[in-house]
């Protein structure tokens, strides 16, 4: 960010003078933005476009003999005609063959090369000469005069998911007076990993193992301005916000970013705020409140009035600027092998006014050349999460809305590991905005979700043998190893009533891998004395982590056996039961096994799945010598919407038995899905169901929104088979299927994995 105490002071970008300094001063940075991920983020993928990016910025004084050279990365492509110079906002300041010999830049073999230094007065480079570089005086800015080149090409990764690129590495030389010999400065090493773009869970995230800071939110007080945190390394410098500060490699971590000098609860004044002393911080940042509990996430707390109120949330301001360097970093121990870990923090662009073009001109100057349309807020921070010095993720540019943003994504611990240390770093090159808050960082554990069966409350009668179930749903499908438990007092203590039992195998159901575990509760522990015994579904991801209490999952309730005296035991069982909508009325259909004595059947109808009402009778056949009876009713009520069906078996003593609750919806008779093969790889198959002949468009949608493939179909009335072919080459994650016939549509969310 700008470094100002006035609303027209701005950094000068790409002006190179001639001037000669005693006072020499430069940095170098390393960086990369993933082109294809665009302003969502995400992580690096085989077939992305990245930007390699290095900056060299003279903070003062004059360097000759200035070059950059970088050899391009393994596992990547380089693609032609992409050699540049940009402004540390990213736009092309100078752009480049890749021949040799006709301008400043070229690529030989797989070594690209920058002669920098375009000021004609000033010994300017040329395609066989490296040239000058010097802080700039031709707009006198009032505190700096940086001159800042960001050396650029573009590449195209071909590693393999799992690879690992090396984007570091490259070296700038410079010549500080005519005396001193020619310095090459190498650029640190830095490391990728091409890795599966998950995004952030879709099930339940379980509890958060971050620790430090409060567990990721800064904590709380009355104080303006809190301590420094121990977790912001050396390289940017803890200070109070006030007039101009936080200054450049400065940070703060306050409950309200309003100026100390003239404290304000309010963001409506003038951007620039003109006032004597200023409310805003270098007359332009966001006066905000932290993100911790806001009632809207995206809006977050208003800032805190300190003076009426006890306390106020705090939060993590970064002021980054040309060093690509660490912002936060934490050691997280107490991690669960092969387990999905969302890596997640709340993010906020706070300035919408710090550009400064490549003539150094500010927003508030004349000719100012914005970033984009309407946008003045200069260079976007982008923010890379390292985990044990691999790059997994980037945030993607964070325009400037006025809101904040959830940036993350999920990561798959290894068989053995237990910690892994998390860095977030700036990767964005240059000051003129690069302003940015930090709150809520979180890695937590991508649980699933689960539901007992029948309930949670089930009943049965003395000595009978009662099976219960638990449904598992997760995000990923490796909560596959499971044990069933029993416990006698209240809780207090659980038995293992099965071995470890696994791997399941779960199924795509649209929204999560789903698989059924039962247990059947033999009669033995039914007894009257077995009334409130409690059972659970104990899952994990390994067999290890089944005897892990921190990396094994269960119901947050548990099944409570309720059993009562019922008499004689009930000797006909429901085998099935089945339905379907016909000219708008439920057809129902179920089968019995043989029946000793007469019955009635009772068809229970409702709305919710909850609660029931009678919608008909059926007497059984009483015919002791069939081993099977089928029998079928059909609700005089026409259906709309869904509605939920179930059928309960009485005999001649009152004694009762449940089938199992189907649902049956009017919106599946046009159209619908009837099979999916998913996860899909080389191609989407699927099979529609529809009532009539029509026409149909597929079309597959990214996480981004953007249409990937569209087809159309024609449909006979019926099951038709469709495909969507050429699907090999697309990343590996989520996507929507969507089906359109008219003013109908139907989803589905499918996965593809890579082979």
């Amino acid at each position: 960010m700008l470094r100002a105490v006035c609303p027209f002071i701005w950094i000068v970008f790409m002006l190179c003078t001639s001037l000669q300094s005693s006072a020499q001063s430069f940095d170098v940075g390393k960086s990369y933005i993933n082109i294809t991920k665009g302003v969502n983020g995400g992580t690096i993928e085989t077939g992305d476009v990245l930007e390699i990016r290095a900056s060299f910025v003279v903070r003062s004084g004059t360097y000759d003999s200035c070059r950059f050279q970088d050899v391009v990365p393994a596992g990547t492509s380089y693609i032609p005609g992409t050699i540049a110079v940009l402004t540390n906002e990213g736009k092309v300041y100078k752009s480049f063959t890749d021949a040799y010999g006709d301008d400043c830049g070229w690529i030989t073999g797989f070594t690209v090369t920058i002669n920098l230094g375009f000021r004609t007065s000033s010994n300017p480079a040329t395609a066989f000469r490296r040239g000058r570089v010097g802080a700039g005086v031709g707009y006198k800015p009032i505190f700096s005069n940086s001159c800042i080149m960001i050396c650029s090409y573009r590449v195209t990764v071909t590693a393999a998911t799992y690879g690992i690129i090396s984007t570091g590495g490259g070296t700038f030389t410079s010549k500080n007076g005519t005396l001193n010999p020619v310095v090459t400065t190498t650029l640190p090493a830095n490391t990728i990993m091409v890795y599966p773009n998950y995004g952030i869970c879709a099930n339940t995230v379980g509890t958060n193992a971050i620790g430090t800071e409060s567990n990721g939110t800064f904590g709380s007080g009355k104080a303006r301005n809190r301590a420094a945190s121990l977790n912001v390394p050396a390289s940017y410098t803890y200070t109070y916000f006030d007039v101009s500060a936080p200054q450049d490699y400065l940070y703060g971590i306050p409950n309200n970013t309003s100026t100390r000098s003239n404290y304000t609860t309010v963001n409506t004044w003038n951007i620039p705020d003109a006032t004597s002393p200023t409310h805003r911080v270098h007359q332009v940042w966001d006066i905000i409140g932290d993100h911790t509990g806001a009632s809207n996430p995206f809006l977050g707390n208003p800032p805190a009035d300190t003076v009426a109120s006890s306390t106020g949330g705090y939060m993590l301001v970064i002021n980054a600027a040309y060093r690509i360097d660490s912002a936060f970093q934490q050691t997280i121990t107490g991690l669960c092998p092969n387990t999905y870990y969302e890596l997640s923090c709340w993010m906020r662009n706070i300035c919408s006014r710090c550009g400064a073009d490549s003539n150094g001109t500010g927003p508030s100057g004349g000719g100012y050349i914005p970033t984009g349309p309407n946008d003045s807020s200069g260079v976007r921070p982008n923010i890379t999460f390292e985990i044990d010095g691999v790059d997994y993720y980037t945030t993607g540019n964070l325009a400037y809305t006025g809101l904040w943003v959830k940036k993350g994504f999920t990561f798959l611990t290894g068989p053995s590991q237990t910690s892994f240390t998390l860095k977030y770093f700036n990767n964005a090159p240059g000051g003129g905005g690069n302003d940015w808050a930090l709150d809520d960082i979180s890695v937590a554990t991508c649980s699933p979700n689960m539901k007992y069966a029948p309930t949670n409350n089930p009943i049965v009668c003395d000595s009978n043998s009662l099976v219960i179930g638990d449904t598992v749903r997760s995000y990923f499908n490796n909560y596959t190893y499971y044990k069933w438990q029993r416990s006698t007092n209240g809780g207090a203590s659980w038995t293992d009533v099965t071995a470890v039992l696994g791997p399941a195998t779960p199924t795509w159901n649209g929204t999560a891998w789903e698989w059924v575990g039962t247990y059947t509760i033999p009669n033995t522990q039914t007894y009257i004395g077995n009334n409130g015994d409690l059972y659970r579904l104990m899952v994990a991801t390994t067999i290890a982590n089944l005897s892990d209490a921190n990396c094994r999952f269960t119901d947050a309730g548990n099944i409570n056996l309720h059993v009562i005296t019922c008499g004689p035991i009930l000797a006909t069982d429901l085998l099935s039961f089945n339905g379907r909508i016909q000219n708008g009325q439920a057809v129902l259909n179920w089968t019995t096994s043989k029946e000793t004595e007469a019955l009635t059947y009772y068809i229970e109808k409702s709305t919710d799945g909850v609660n029931f009402r009678i919608a008909g009778t059926v007497s059984s056949y009483n015919d002791p010598l069939a081993l099977v009876n089928s029998y079928s009713f059909t609700d005089p009520e026409t259906v709309t919407g869904q509605v939920f069906y179930r059928v309960r078996l009485f005999d001649q003593r009152h004694h009762s038995k449940f089938s199992r609750t189907i649902q049956l919806s009017t919106n599946d008779s046009q159209l619908s899905f009837a099979r999916v093969i998913n996860p899909f790889t080389d191609q989407l198959q699927f099979d529609l169901v529809s009532t009539e002949n029509s026409k149909v468009t597929t079309t597959l949608i990214d996480t981004y929104g953007m249409t990937i493939k569209r087809q159309t179909s024609d449909l006979a009335a019926g099951v038709n088979n469709i495909i969507l072919e050429n699907t090999r080459s697309l990343p590996s994650g989520i996507y929507t299927l969507k089906v359109q016939s008219g003013n109908t549509i139907i989803q589905k969310r499918v996965v593809k994995q890579n082979r």
